[in-house]
């Protein structure tokens, strides 16, 4: 008698001796074991051109014209700014979302770069040591940036020194043309000129002393300069409130700003007009837009130091 084949399944779920008749993994396989078709839905980098180019920190830096091949066949791209010629940056390391797409570059690296070059090893290496001196600034800014209350203090500290040394000069330069230190004018004298020339003097004054203390802040805080100059003009005007509410309440407003009075502005309760109060609000905007400036010029000391070592480490 022949034997007749039962048909019987094997382990893997066909029947003995058949094989799969059909490309791709047996659909009676092990779910575990079996391998899935990979899919392609993203765009490549040749289909990202015309969308805007933004940096690490989300600003834009460009709009991407056309794509290249690189030295080691990878991809680079050719943006062109707003302003200036085109630059081939890397595009290894970008990432397409709606917006358009993000590359790990900042703007000061991409208006380093040479003007449409082609890339090579050397453009290579200039985003590669630009990148890493970036990433360092990043995370030394993470680490110690901020507001830095003893910055803020010290810089408060030089900002009330300077405002009693540029009031002293002012008071001996307004004794020596004959008019008395409270503006208050003599024979022949305008005295709403001589106030008008009081309050010049005393604007003057608070903006050279809070750009003094909000320079010192910046410079000693290292990051966030315009932070730190607010800190210093917050400090200050904190104090005199404080002192002009203790003075009001123990009587001693004249001992307490005695150091501090600048010509043409006199601190009492009798001078708390309309006048006066809009002279004070002039002189803290003043003071604060000093200590701002200030601040960022004392943190761009850093960056000059920083750009330094940029330029000494990239080839």
């Amino acid at each position: 008698m022949d034997s007749v084949s039962t048909g019987t399944p094997s382990s893997s779920g066909a029947p003995a001796g058949s094989a799969p008749t059909g490309p791709g993994p047996d659909p009676a396989a092990d779910p575990t074991t079996r391998e899935f078709p990979r899919t392609h839905g993203t765009a490549g980098p040749g289909e990202w051109v015309g969308r805007t180019v933004r940096g690490r920190s989300g600003n834009t830096v460009g709009k991407l014209t056309s794509v290249v091949d690189g030295p080691d066949g990878t991809p680079w791209g050719v943006v062109q700014p707003r302003l200036g010629g085109a630059r081939t940056i890397p595009l290894s390391g970008a990432a397409p979302d709606d917006r358009g797409i993000t590359v790990p570059i900042d703007r000061r690296t991409l208006r380093s770069a040479p003007a449409r070059r082609e890339p090579d090893a050397d453009l290579a290496q200039h985003y590669t040591s630009r990148g890493a001196l970036t990433a360092a600034h990043e995370y030394q800014h993470e680490r110690f940036g901020g507001l830095k209350i003893g910055s803020a203090f010290f810089g408060w500290l030089v900002a009330v020194g300077l405002t009693v040394l540029l009031g002293a000069l002012a008071s001996l330069v307004v004794r020596l043309a004959g008019v008395s230190p409270d503006m208050s004018g003599g024979p022949g004298q305008d005295p709403r000129m001589l106030g008008v020339a009081g309050g010049i003097v005393a604007v003057v004054v608070m903006l050279l002393a809070y750009y003094a203390g909000g320079y010192v802040a910046g410079r000693l805080a290292r990051f966030d300069g315009a932070r730190n100059g607010v800190a210093v003009w917050a400090m200050g005007l904190v104090v005199t409130v404080a002192l002009s509410i203790a003075s009001a309440v123990t009587g001693t407003t004249d001992s307490l700003f005695a150091a501090l009075r600048v010509p043409g502005v006199a601190i009492s309760g009798e001078s708390l007009t309309l006048s006066g109060v809009i002279a004070l609000l002039i002189a803290a905007v003043v003071a604060l837009i000093g200590a701002v400036v200030g601040g960022k010029a004392g943190e761009r000391y850093h960056r000059r130091v920083d750009r330094a070592a940029e330029t000494a480490l990239t080839p």
